[in-house]
């Protein structure tokens, strides 16, 4: 998170001088949520994955899948469209609120009364009380106050911090205390409510805006005419997120999705959702300026793999060694897997980026057709590649797909910003390399030592301190000025 309250600096000075104020206070405030976020569910995944069988995962994974194609078919996109639209979006907020609210009512609803179908349907009879109590979910997350998108509109980052770290607490504290009672599925679940309740009430504390009963059918269409093509994208998104796991539920059984998942989660701490709240309102305010989006954009992308390829690079080596020390040997299975999915998200993470400089100059069409190559890839792919390797295969189908899109995004992103391929490649080649480098070092030490949380401490602490030693090298003689830009970061940072 740190990575985006470098974006501001990244804008040149001249603009900065007009976002500073409002990302001065950011800067901490997104930097401490995303890594206290990452941390807290970090430990929640490896206590659960200790106390709960590989079926519990699955069963819960289940959940998420139905939830997740319901709330896919009914998204309107309203949330980019508010943060994209220039002027004061008050006149709007009552008829979104109204839209949103109707919505969740009704998907909680259908995933009440559909429940027993759904468990029917993937052989998981225990998965309908389980639906049944997630409905509720559904429906409180649509009495959310409509005026938190404010926070990243306006980059009131400190605000945004506190809605969303509640409700990550409440969700670690109930998960982990009923898991170490109950010892089920049901820790899953009731954390999700819990987190659910808590991010309900603080929606309505941090922000003096109340949604009032007013409905204005030019605005929910005028809103809808920008949220159609992120309504499209998603739908996509749901297919190329969630069809791997529908097929390996429906192909290979509840257990298998709980492995699949596992392999899923930890490679997630590369994933960028939270720092993209950052990016796109700030792209946005300088979005009729190419140059300052360019410049942006490349020094972004620097920071970007200066950080995610060592992170990446590191878990991808030691994968087994952390499966062993933190998760235990049950989930063996997902070892494979894990390392397949590190990489795709590690590639659909850099390639992405360049998806919050479209959606900031109004043209969402253009993530819409990266995100329908990726999916057309995986619809391809994925049934015949888990029927050859099950869930191993399921994994290398995501990441085909991953760079069949990615090559979209990279391409469209060089055409739109007029960048030349000699100006991406720059800024991701050394740390390819460094991180390259890192992982052999890594590697050859590894094969020495015993399996232990203590040599697994020191293999993370050599291989970081051989990382930035290379950096510095590489630095040096190259000229590639990344220290510059680090320094430039952090005195932003701690400012």
């Amino acid at each position: 998170m740190k990575l985006f309250y470098k974006v501001k600096k990244l804008f040149t000075t001249d603009v900065l001088d007009s976002l500073s104020k409002k990302t001065a206070k950011g800067r901490f405030w997104l930097f401490s949520f995303r890594i206290v976020d990452q941390v807290l569910r970090l430990i929640r995944t490896v206590i659960l994955a200790r106390l709960l069988a590989p079926s519990d995962f699955g069963l819960f994974g289940i959940t998420v899948l139905a939830v997740s194609l319901l709330e896919t078919f009914s998204q309107n996109g309203f949330a980019h469209a508010l943060i994209q639209k220039k002027g004061d979006i008050k006149p709007y907020l009552d008829s979104a609120w109204i839209v949103q609210v109707t919505r969740s009512l009704l998907l909680a609803l259908m995933l009440f009364f559909f429940a027993p179908f759904i468990a029917a349907f993937f052989n998981a009879p225990a998965a309908e009380q389980i639906l049944k109590v997630v409905a509720l979910v559904v429906a409180l997350q649509g009495f959310y106050n409509i005026a938190i998108i404010y926070f990243q509109k306006e980059l009131e980052f400190h605000k945004y911090f506190f809605y969303q770290i509640i409700g990550t607490l409440a969700d670690f504290a109930v998960s982990v205390a009923l898991a170490l009672i109950l010892r089920n599925v049901w820790a899953l679940v009731f954390g999700l409510l819990a987190g659910t309740i808590a991010r309900l009430v603080v929606s309505y504390l941090v922000h003096s805006y109340y949604p009032r009963l007013k409905f204005d059918v030019l605005k929910v269409k005028e809103l809808f005419s920008f949220g159609k093509w992120i309504f499209v994208s998603n739908i996509l998104v749901f297919f190329i997120i969630q069809a791997d796991s529908f097929f390996v539920a429906k192909m290979l059984g509840v257990s298998a999705l709980g492995f699949y998942q596992i392999a899923y989660k930890i490679p997630s701490i590369l994933a960028i959702e939270i720092i993209a709240g950052a990016i796109f309102p700030a792209y946005a305010k300088i979005q009729d300026d190419m140059v300052k989006i360019k410049t942006a954009y490349l020094k972004i992308l620097k920071l970007f793999s200066f950080i995610l390829m060592p992170m990446a690079g590191g878990i991808f080596i030691l994968t087994y060694e952390f499966i062993m020390v933190f998760l235990g040997e049950k989930w063996l299975p997902a070892f494979a897997p894990m390392r397949i999915l590190i990489l795709s998200t590690l590639i659909w993470t850099i390639a992405f980026l360049s998806n919050y400089v479209f959606l900031a100059l109004g043209k969402p069409n253009i993530d819409t057709k990266g995100i329908m190559i990726r999916f057309a890839a995986l619809a391809i792919l994925l049934y015949p590649f888990i029927v050859w390797r099950g869930i191993l295969g399921a994994s290398i189908a995501v990441l085909l797909s991953v760079m069949a899109g990615s090559a979209w995004f990279i391409f469209m992103a060089l055409k739109t910003m007029n960048i030349s391929p000699g100006d991406f490649l720059k800024n991701i080649t050394i740390p390819f390399a460094n991180t390259l480098c890192m992982m052999i070092a890594v590697f050859a030490l590894k094969n020495v030592l015993t399996i232990t949380m203590g040599n697994f401490l020191l293999l993370v602490a050599i291989g970081a301190l051989v990382y930035l030693a290379l950096t510095y090298m590489t630095d040096k003689l190259l000229k590639n000025n990344m220290i510059s830009l680090i320094k430039e970061s952090i005195s932003l940072f701690i400012r």
